[in-house]
């Protein structure tokens, strides 16, 4: 018999073997996670996975109007409609640069799809050029777990 069979808890090498058999198994890390914080949305409201990327070239305009883009969240944000967002980059920052921001992702609470893109089309970022929304990516999005 093997020393792992010996043991009376999986060795390493047993866990890595059979990665799966231990996030299905009760109290697994996804069974915690799903006790985290139950994800409910209210009646006619579903949550949308928005992704949007700027146009080419409009890195300065978008951190020129940041301030503003920001301060146009606040209400949503208060209101519960923008549950998590921020810019995605062309690469991992290096030490002592600055961001290179390529366009924006979000979750939004919405009705519709059309509501989001109505919140999209009044944001600071779309009036003064920043996203291509020729390019925007809306889907339905169902959370299986958010970790506080």
């Amino acid at each position: 018999m093997s020393a792992t069979r010996t043991l009376s808890h999986p060795s390493l090498a047993q866990r890595f073997r059979y990665p799966f058999r231990a996030i299905l198994r009760a109290g697994s890390v996804v069974n915690q996670a799903r006790k985290m914080t139950a994800i409910v949305t209210p009646p006619g409201q579903f949550e949308w996975l928005v992704v949007i990327p700027d146009f080419e070239g409009k890195l300065e305009k978008r951190m020129e109007v940041r301030p503003k883009h920001f301060e146009g969240l606040k209400t949503g944000l208060e209101e519960g409609v923008w549950k998590m967002g921020g810019a995605f980059l062309e690469e991992v920052p290096k030490e002592g640069e600055g961001m290179k921001m390529k366009g924006s992702a979000m979750i939004c609470l919405a009705s519709s799809k059309e509501e989001v893109l109505e919140k999209l089309k009044n944001d600071v970022y779309t009036q003064t050029g920043v996203w291509d929304l020729n390019k925007l990516q809306i889907y339905p999005f169902k959370c299986a777990f958010r970790n506080p």
